[in-house]
């Protein structure tokens, strides 16, 4: 019943759908299983490991619990026929009267209807593309959006201290004789995504050959790739040589 994810941030994750079987879900259970093997596998969908993880956790566990406490209550077994319009709303209606917010249960609902999505491409389940009784609502979190509050930003001051601090850290890198340390390595990375904007993941992956040339004369293009969508990012930066002095040119 372990499902073996892969390697996720430096360490083996699996996922275990043992605590599924036994309670009349059993066909259900499986099938998810399997669909989730095939994730892994890359039978259908390229998912990064952390990617079929979330899925795992924000989409299978909770449906399943729903499905559970329905065979609970109603005293009879659930097989993946029962899987209609009837029983996505139910769901829906079980992750909105549950703790989570707005935004997370959007989320659930995003996740578990990808797993939902690929059983139905294979014919294991019936989806109805439309009517009243399409399997899926067009859009059952109206709002979930604006609801949703992102990061606030550092002050001014908490900035401006963040890349000096940063800018010193880094000075040793202009040096021929430097030695490198992860605590240095780190710092660059820091740095680079401060100067470009640009999220860890791309910067993490970037390949020996992301510097590439720029039409223009003392420009470069930093090309990163982007998981999701399978696109490649340009980022054009500056070609000059620094020294101590000019270190502070680095915003």
């Amino acid at each position: 019943t372990s499902v073996p994810i892969g390697r996720i941030a430096g360490g083996q994750r699996n996922f275990d759908f043992k605590d599924f079987y036994g309670h009349g879900v059993d066909e259900v259970a499986f099938a998810l299983q399997r669909q989730i093997e095939r994730f892994v596998a890359g039978e259908e969908k390229n998912l990064a490991n952390a990617s079929v993880l979330t899925i795992c956790r924000c989409g299978v566990t909770p449906f399943l619990d729903y499905m559970i406490a329905r065979s609970t209550a109603e005293q009879r077994d659930f097989t993946l026929g029962d899987i209609n319009r009837n029983l996505i709303d139910g769901f829906l209606g079980w992750l909105r009267h549950g703790d989570t917010k707005l935004g997370s249960q959007r989320s659930c609902y995003s996740s578990f209807k990808s797993v939902l999505f690929s059983l139905g491409k294979r014919g294991l389940i019936t989806v109805v593309d439309e009517g009243d009784d399409r399997t899926f609502p067009k859009n059952p979190f109206p709002g979930a959006f604006r609801s949703h509050k992102g990061a606030k930003p550092l002050p001014k001051g908490q900035r401006q201290a963040f890349a000096k601090a940063l800018r010193k850290t880094v000075l040793p890198l202009f040096h021929s004789d430097a030695l490198l340390n992860t605590y240095l390595l780190t710092a660059a990375l820091l740095l680079v995504a401060l100067h470009t904007g640009r999220n860890a993941t791309p910067l993490l992956e970037m390949r020996t050959d992301c510097l590439r040339a720029h039409p223009k004369a003392g420009r470069l293009f930093l090309v990163l790739f982007k998981r999701r969508g399978y696109t490649t990012h340009k980022v054009a930066l500056r070609n000059t040589s620094r020294t101590d002095d000019d270190s502070k040119d680095i915003e």
